[in-house]
């Protein structure tokens, strides 16, 4: 790895859609509304004389109201600036969080069925169709004059705390439990990885977008009471960049940057779903495991506990490690309703993207295991250089200052420094018999 850049904070969006239909035709209040860009007010209750609201406002990076694009909302996020920095060989994360039927899917994706029928070029598309569209673009622009880039990408999906690759099962004829990979920790990089994972590679921007579809068609969706098109599963699709630069020596300079899409599955409620049968226990298995997302959370923000953070009780967290207290540059989006019967989900979802914003992660490019050790010893060698000319400069600096003491001391004092003839002094008497007597000695 080469040299951190500062800490950074985790960058907290906010999203709040329109109205569905159906609240519509229930007179459904609007409880939750953007004020200005970077505020959100959630209107909880009266005053006591019955004449005014009273609410909670929410500060956060940026907040979308209902009336925003699709288009908007990505020129506006940053996503494209987070691009820049994976072709630098950083890792990023975007990664929207939310309620079931807040929004999330359709930010991140945009309309699964219209992708999958017409592919891309529409105006739902999300931020994922977006991203690959805007990253192709970059990477034309980038190449030449020494400088290429491989591109690859890879798609999970976390169904009932099992990771399935979305990439290699097919879902009309496969069986899903034949597909299930285990997570493993890298110790060298102090993160959580999916072993055995397929990767598939893509040279030009229709091979990338056709994985991505692949994907979203092997995902597992149901319809219930909250949400037709409900997501079952949190989906994890990743973009890697391999920059290869030639360096003055003729060298291959690599570095490895990668951005991870995640589409999370939203927290339900029982009661209001009415879940039931396998829709019941994969209910049961995305609030455990946004239960965990939430602990992770709350303890990366309380600096006063000192207890291990919770990444390994799910494996969502120990996927999102890297993302969340690791070392990428994470963008984080709560998507929440404006509707008054998503009240308590929506003011739930706002407090932890709140704490969510307290989070600092420490982002590094990522190099070839060669590179960086040689990084590692030219860092080293460039401390060493440093510490010897501090070194030379210090005993330089002594040794004129002892030269200057003694030539600006006293003309007696030095006199009195000299050794003195012991014999009487008459006139030089003394001194001719000196010098006579050493003459002698010589013949």
């Amino acid at each position: 790895m080469a040299p951190a850049r500062p800490s950074e904070n985790v960058r907290v969006l906010v999203r709040v859609r329109p109205f569905l239909s159906r609240e519509i035709e229930r007179d459904d209040e609007e409880v939750v509304k953007t004020v200005g860009d970077r505020s959100v007010q959630v209107i909880n209750g009266v005053t006591s004389n019955g004449r005014g609201q009273t609410g909670t406002a929410y500060q956060f990076d940026k907040c979308f109201g209902n009336d925003t694009t699709q288009d908007e909302l990505f020129k506006q996020s940053g996503v494209s600036g987070l691009l820049d920095h994976v072709l630098e060989g950083y890792s990023a994360t975007v990664f929207a969080y939310g309620p079931t039927g807040s929004g999330k899917t359709f930010t991140i994706t945009g309309k699964p069925d219209n992708i999958n029928r017409n592919g891309s070029g529409d105006a739902s598309d999300g931020i994922v169709i977006r991203s690959i569209e805007a990253l192709f673009t970059k990477v034309r622009e980038l190449t030449g004059e020494g400088r290429q880039f491989k591109i690859r990408g890879s798609c999970v999906e976390i169904y009932n705390e099992s990771v399935v690759d979305l990439i290699s099962y097919n879902k009309a004829t496969g069986r899903r439990d034949k597909l299930q990979l285990p997570v493993r920790f890298d110790p060298s990089r102090g993160s959580f990885f999916v072993n055995d994972l397929t990767y598939g590679k893509c040279p030009a921007e229709e091979d990338l977008l056709r994985l991505y579809m692949r994907a979203l068609r092997n995902r597992t969706v149901a319809s219930h009471e909250l949400n037709r098109d409900s997501s079952r599963s949190h989906a994890l699709f990743t973009i890697y960049v391999d920059s290869m630069v030639q360096d003055e020596g003729g060298g291959i300079a690599t570095r490895h940057g990668k951005i991870t899409f995640v589409d999370l599955a939203g927290s339900e409620r029982l009661k209001a779903s009415k879940s039931e049968g396998t829709t019941l226990k994969e209910t049961g298995a995305i609030n455990k495991s946004i239960f965990t997302l939430g602990k992770v959370i709350s303890s990366l923000c309380d600096r006063r506990k000192r207890d291990p953070v919770p990444y390994r009780d799910s494996k969502l967290t120990q996927l999102l490690m890297d993302s969340i207290g690791g070392t990428s540059l994470t963008l984080m989006l709560a998507c929440v309703s404006p509707a008054a019967s998503y009240l308590s989900e929506s003011v739930r979802t706002l407090d932890y993207a709140s704490r969510a914003k307290n989070i600092k992660n420490k982002p590094v490019v990522l190099l070839d295991e060669t590179q960086g050790i040689i990084q590692g010893l030219k860092r080293e060698l460039d401390a060493l250089r440093n510490e010897n000319k501090a070194l030379r400069d210090a005993l330089n600096s002594s040794a004129r200052a002892s030269i200057n003491t003694a030539m600006s001391a006293p003309e007696s004092d030095a006199h009195a420094s000299l050794p003195r003839d012991p014999s009487p002094s008459r006139g030089g008497a003394g001194m001719r018999h000196s010098i006579g007597s050493f003459s002698q000695g010589r013949e």
